[in-house]
């Protein structure tokens, strides 16, 4: 009576010329589970969502992650997807579209106030400019009232601050830019570092540089 039993092993039978049976037991060789495939990106979402056994299924569906931005908890769930992994799912990608808008906005508001103040400072620079022409004409006294506190200078955009005195709008927005919030005039605490332009110093000063043109023209002309 031969009995046989089956085990997960391989068995070999072989035949000998004097009709002995030999029987030979090989170890299986080990089975490697195939590392999910698809894309990468989404493979390391879900895995930061401790979803990774999933990876597969949306990889068979053909599914990347600029696919699974547009799907629904229902599309998700006719994918097999448990309830709870799905909305889990579609949270974090909701959360991440709004973080990604917001990063995009800050960028582009960061990018219009660099372009903003690099033409602010180009404009005090040709101020400058013409003040160092000017200069020769302008050695009679100097209205305080037209000259910033802060530079010394002519102002080109006056600005009226808390304290109630006027300055420089790029020179005031630098001192307040450096975390100081006291008067450059007083040193007392500011109520508030809002700043409003100042039309009339504004005016007596353009009133005031067309009168030392002129001087100047006349100069040169002599």
């Amino acid at each position: 009576i031969v009995s046989v039993s089956v085990t997960p092993r391989i068995v070999s039978v072989s035949v000998t010329p004097r009709g002995v049976v030999e029987s030979k037991e090989e170890e299986e060789e080990p089975t490697h589970r195939a590392a999910p495939v698809g894309d990468p990106e989404l493979f390391a979402f879900l895995g930061g969502l401790g979803l990774s056994a999933l990876a597969q299924r949306f990889a068979d569906e053909l599914i990347d992650a600029a696919t699974l931005r547009l799907l629904t908890i229902e599309d998700l769930e006719s994918m097999r997807i448990p309830p709870a992994a799905a909305q889990a799912i579609v949270e974090a990608v909701s959360d991440a579209t709004a973080a990604g808008s917001k990063k995009l906005v800050i960028h582009e508001l960061l990018d219009d106030a660099e372009e903003h103040q690099a033409k602010v400072q180009s404009e005090l620079d040709d101020h400058r400019a013409e003040l160092a022409r000017l200069k020769h004409v302008l050695v009679r006294r100097i209205p305080e009232t037209l000259v910033c506190p802060i530079s010394c200078e002519i102002m080109k955009e006056p600005v009226l601050a808390a304290d109630g005195h006027t300055y420089e709008r790029v020179c005031i927005e630098q001192w307040l830019a450096s975390g100081k919030t006291t008067s450059p005039m007083t040193g007392e605490v500011l109520a508030h570092t809002h700043l409003v332009p100042n039309h009339n110093a504004k005016s007596t000063i353009g009133a005031f540089l067309d009168e030392a043109r002129k001087l100047g023209r006349a100069v040169d002309s002599d």
